[in-house]
């Protein structure tokens, strides 16, 4: 008989330095790989993410809508101003379980 009590299974993908274009394979591998776990939340850690470039924050949302649909949880931590205003400006606040706050 299964506990109330039972724990929810995160997976957190941490990712680093400046996110360009020519990362986006190894990103959308990172992102894919945690999805296929089907955990009940995926977050996606970027405090240390010095440059967001904007073939990424489309993965972060395709990620977050893939996840949705999956009823998987979706958030992001430690996200930086840039970060935060550039995935407010795609609509990722509509598509996390995490307020979303650029210039807080």
């Amino acid at each position: 008989m299964p506990s109330s009590s039972s724990a929810r299974v995160r997976v957190v993908v941490r990712l680093r330095g400046e996110l360009t274009f020519d990362k986006a394979p190894r990103v959308r591998k990172r992102l894919g790989k945690a999805l296929s776990r089907a955990p009940d939340v995926v977050e996606v850690d970027l405090g240390k993410v010095t440059y967001l470039a904007p073939d990424i924050a489309a993965l972060l949302l395709t990620s977050a809508v893939t996840a949705r649909r999956a009823g998987t949880g979706f958030s992001l931590s430690r996200a930086g101003d840039r970060a935060l205003h550039t995935l407010w400006e795609l609509g990722m606040q509509h598509l996390t379980d995490t307020p979303l706050n650029p210039g807080r």
